[in-house]
């Protein structure tokens, strides 16, 4: 079965993945034939109707495409198991891993100066090795799943442990994880020891930790020595807010939670994604900035910038730019009105969308759209922010996020994070605002923040919460 051969399976989505590839440049060589002037059939009969340097040239784009996709999908873990991996979660990994794998080869092609090869066949080779790719996964996946509801290659799983936890996590697994697994036992005691009533017939173990637990390393070592994949699930409190690893610890197998940060190489290339993001992006919006700007200025009276202070990494202090979006007499007009002061109080220190008398004409649509935030990619390239991060708080916000402020503060604030691409001003509790912050901070990485940029995108475009 499939199950007992995954390292065969995956090495055969490694080739098909490779000739998805080899099989888009070949189209896109038919398709740009007049650009590239290069007869893929002429391969074949061993004519090169062009100079041998030219063919050499996309010969060797052909090669580092090939190599950049298998070290890219390795670091990306592309080949492990999906089984329990959601439509969505899975797609926006694929995504990912194509969006850097297109980059990479762009500046491959760059690097090596492969000049002969023209920017047409690039533009199309891309994007068609994307849709195969693609393609092929959502059939893989199709296949996959459909011959999971037909009752084959299922993983078999027992519960073990405290029996209610047991119980709520065999529902989790049924509703999150299935047709992939199947629970065939689930523990009725507390107590893990093994007995002679158990079937060994199955492939893999989950171990509720709790009290009343005895023999529990027994346990763990009887159905490793069985072959099984055992996996403990922690019970001594909700740590899904912090990192999770499983390390050693002087040859000791330990569950690590806590930490953050990154390391200095990848602090550097997310500092490096900054800087060239950010110079991108205002140059691409230099003429929405400048009439941003202009319109700023003419629909009401006063500056067109708006900076506040905030706190950025270690509680530096910033002043934090934004196109200004209300009038100048702001805070009078809020604290002149006590109705409208109590309502700002009650909703989390915010207005309710067209109900706020201090925006400006203008200030309703920057807010819709974003465009307000856009001068922030100058906090961005000085340094004071990131792309990605957790929102920028002013200093009196600081003491309601309590103990959890020196984690809060070990990050630069973001124009966009997890805050921003799952609802924004539509996340009332401030509970959920706060996790969703930490949560950044438990995942941040470079592959965190591309696949937020990502996100950013529809989010910005479908404007939800953005006032």
């Amino acid at each position: 079965m499939l199950k007992k051969d995954s390292g065969t399976v995956s090495g055969i989505a490694r080739a098909i993945d490779l000739a998805n590839i080899a099989s888009a440049f070949v189209l896109a060589s038919f398709v740009c034939k007049s650009s590239t002037r290069i007869d893929p059939l002429g391969w074949l009969r061993g004519t090169f109707p062009v100079a041998s340097e030219v063919i050499n040239q996309y010969a060797i784009l052909m090669l580092l495409s090939a190599i950049a996709w298998i070290a890219i999908a390795e670091w990306r873990e592309s080949y492990r198991s999906h089984r329990s991996e959601r439509i969505w979660p899975f797609l926006r990994g694929h995504f990912t891993t194509q969006f850097i794998w297109a980059i990479s080869v762009g500046f491959l092609a760059f690097f090596f100066k492969l000049g002969s090869v023209s920017r047409s066949f690039l533009l199309t080779f891309l994007p068609l090795s994307a849709a195969m790719l693609t393609g092929w996964q959502l059939v893989a996946r199709a296949s996959l799943q459909y011959v999971r509801a037909k009752g084959l290659d299922i993983r078999d799983v027992v519960v073990l442990g405290d029996p209610v936890r047991a119980q709520e996590f065999s529902r989790f697994i049924e509703s999150e994880a299935s047709p992939g697994y199947r629970v065939t036992q689930l523990s009725r005691s507390p107590n893990v020891k093994l007995n002679g009533n158990l079937n060994v017939d199955i492939d893999e173990v989950f171990l509720m930790l709790g009290d009343g637990q005895t023999d529990l390393e027994a346990t763990v070592l009887k159905f490793v020595k069985m072959g099984k994949r055992v996996h403990i699930v922690p019970g001594l409190f909700d740590c899904t807010l912090f990192r999770q690893n499983l390390e050693e610890f002087a040859g000791v197998p330990v569950l690590s939670v806590g930490g953050h940060g990154v390391d200095a190489l990848e602090a550097a290339a997310k500092r490096f994604l900054d800087i060239i993001g950010s110079a991108m992006l205002l140059i691409i919006f230099s003429p929405v900035l400048l009439l941003s700007a202009l319109l700023v200025k003419l629909s009401s009276q006063g500056p067109v910038l708006f900076s506040q202070e905030r706190l950025g990494k270690d509680g530096c202090r910033f002043k934090m730019l934004k196109f200004r979006t209300m009038y100048r007499d702001a805070e009078e007009r809020l604290h002149s009105d006590p109705e409208l002061y109590s309502k700002y109080l009650q909703n989390n220190h915010k207005i309710p969308r067209r109900e706020d008398p201090r925006v400006a004409p203008f200030g309703e649509f920057l807010r819709a759209t974003s465009l307000d935030e856009l001068p922030q990619l100058f906090n961005v390239l000085k340094g004071d922010m990131s792309l990605v991060g957790p929102r920028p708080i002013t200093p009196p916000q600081l003491d309601q996020y309590g103990e959890y402020s020196p984690l809060f503060l070990s990050a630069k604030p973001g124009i966009t994070g997890y805050w921003q691409v799952n609802g924004r001003s539509e996340i009332n509790d401030f509970s959920r605002r706060t996790a969703l912050d930490i949560g950044y901070i438990r995942d941040q990485s470079l592959k965190t923040d591309v696949e937020i940029l990502l996100k950013t995108i529809p989010a910005v475009l479908r404007r939800t919460g953005a006032h």
